[in-house]
């Protein structure tokens, strides 16, 4: 872009010397005075300018200004954001159900008959027990913050696998087709990432990730450290 920038501006700076000189011909023809040979071709645009000018102009079309990197970091961001939505409603639904610690608490406390009475007291007259609407809740935050964890680790993966990256970008040069707003999906079931841009072509990976999964132990040792 510095370059198509720079040689229209070459061009257009011509152009104003061009109009500056012809106010100043015309004043100096109205006044009998005589231009020296040469004075308006200093304004002339040059076959190297032009050259140069359509050059940069194909340079720009030519260029790839979004790849496959970029597409799968943008896809990684997102997902991330819906993480951490997913994480903030796993927070809520938690803490609705922390009133079981307090329930806990008091029954491994309740060692004598007065204080099991009071315990008993204390759930009569309250009401700790937890809804299905509660457990649901809980479950399916769960479940959110499973799938976008997944699928954040997956693009981002995907966009320093550079097989997987090349290949993308390849398709996109040979068919003439940008990335950008490019599809791509990943479904954690099948290990596959498919990307499909503009109806020009579509490609599944599958597989190609597998060294970047971890294991329950591995994903709480990760909690443990953070």
């Amino acid at each position: 872009m510095t370059g198509l920038n720079q040689s229209a501006q070459t061009i257009l700076n011509q152009l104003s010397a061009a109009q500056d000189l012809t106010g100043g011909a015309v004043y100096s023809a109205g006044q009998g005075d005589i231009l020296n040979p040469g004075i308006m071709q200093t304004a002339s645009i040059t076959e190297q300018m032009r050259l140069d000018y359509n050059s940069d102009i194909q340079g720009v079309i030519d260029a790839t200004y979004y790849n496959a990197e970029m597409l799968f970091q943008d896809k990684h961001e997102t997902a991330m954001a819906n993480l951490d939505t997913a994480v903030d409603n796993l927070v809520a639904a938690t803490a609705v159900l922390m009133e079981v610690q307090a329930v806990a608490n008091m029954a491994a406390n309740a060692d004598t008959v007065t204080e099991q009475i009071a315990v008993q007291a204390v759930l009569t007259n309250n009401d700790m027990t937890i809804t299905a609407a509660d457990v649901s809740n809980y479950n399916n935050a769960l479940g959110a913050v499973q799938s976008y964890a997944r699928e954040a680790g997956a693009f981002l993966a995907a966009s320093r696998n550079a097989s997987m990256t090349s290949t993308v970008d390849n398709y996109a040069a040979n068919t003439s087709t940008s990335l950008y707003g490019a599809t791509v999906a990943y479904s954690a079931t099948a290990d596959i990432i498919n990307v499909s841009a503009a109806n020009a072509f579509g490609l599944g990976f599958q597989g190609m990730l597998q060294n970047n999964m971890v294991s329950l132990e591995d994903v709480y040792a990760a909690g443990y450290g953070s």
